[in-house]
């Protein structure tokens, strides 16, 4: 039983298929609720720090709100930290995975993604008339006899948000084990590199969702941050104000 894999490279598109017009307001609705659930996360920090401070605080004078506020400050600061270490951990080694992977396969082209380049896009060209554009990675297509695996190789920072990583993911997991029963028929010096390109891509991906993790964390703890600065100086009016919204 044998596995190959095929190469395509990436490229920008001018698209003006019903199909692609759909998937770029589909993608303007998608950034639309990223932010709806970044005001989300910040409410919902706001809300826990101020249950923490209504618990703690007594008396609502600034000689108890900011010590108060400087352990919240302390707290985020720390993570922010660390995790920040985290993710950089995890981008250079997506980028050493990267680079080996070009190094394992001649054949693959040295195409990088512009970071500005979004990957679907509409440009202006007259009076309510849009040309509309979709960006394509480079892909990778691992076929055996009865599985086939198309997987998009990100390539910068900017795809670890717009392409489907967690279902990337999903699939290469099902597509191992099916390359896990076939490693005892693989003989050849070319079959068992086509394996170690698979683990790689794999790994890639797998450094795109401990970074997506780890700068998720660091969000919520620079919200923390700034929820300690907020409550540590306007507690009292917040405070006020609240009690005068209960019926």
């Amino acid at each position: 039983m044998e596995c190959t894999y095929t190469i395509q490279d990436g490229e920008l598109l001018q698209n003006n298929s019903k199909e692609n017009i759909m998937a770029v307001y589909t993608m303007f609705l998608l950034r639309f609720l990223r932010f709806l659930a970044l005001v989300l996360t910040f409410g919902m920090t706001m809300y826990l720090t101020y249950v923490i401070f209504r618990e703690c605080i007594t008396e609502a004078t600034l000689g108890n709100c900011i010590p108060l506020g400087s352990i919240f400050a302390t707290f985020g600061s720390a993570v922010i930290s660390v995790l920040s270490l985290y993710c950089n951990k995890q981008k250079d080694s997506f980028l050493e995975n990267l680079s080996a992977l070009h190094e394992q396969i001649p054949e693959l082209s040295a195409w990088k993604r512009w970071p500005f380049f979004k990957r679907y896009d509409m440009e202006k060209t007259g009076l309510w008339k849009f040309d509309y554009y979709i960006l394509k990675n480079p892909r990778i297509t691992f076929q055996s006899a009865d599985h086939l695996l198309a997987i998009a190789l990100p390539t910068c920072t900017a795809d670890f948000y717009d392409l489907p990583i967690l279902a990337g993911i999903i699939k290469m997991t099902g597509f191992g084990r099916h390359l896990s029963g076939m490693v005892f028929c693989m003989k050849s010096v070319e079959q068992k590199s086509i394996l170690s390109v698979f683990h790689c891509t794999m790994m890639i991906y797998r450094n795109i969702i401990r970074y997506k993790a780890g700068a998720f964390f660091m969000l919520i703890g620079s919200e923390f941050v700034i929820a300690s600065i907020i409550f540590s100086f306007f507690y009292r009016p917040v405070s006020e104000f609240i009690l005068l919204m209960r019926p």
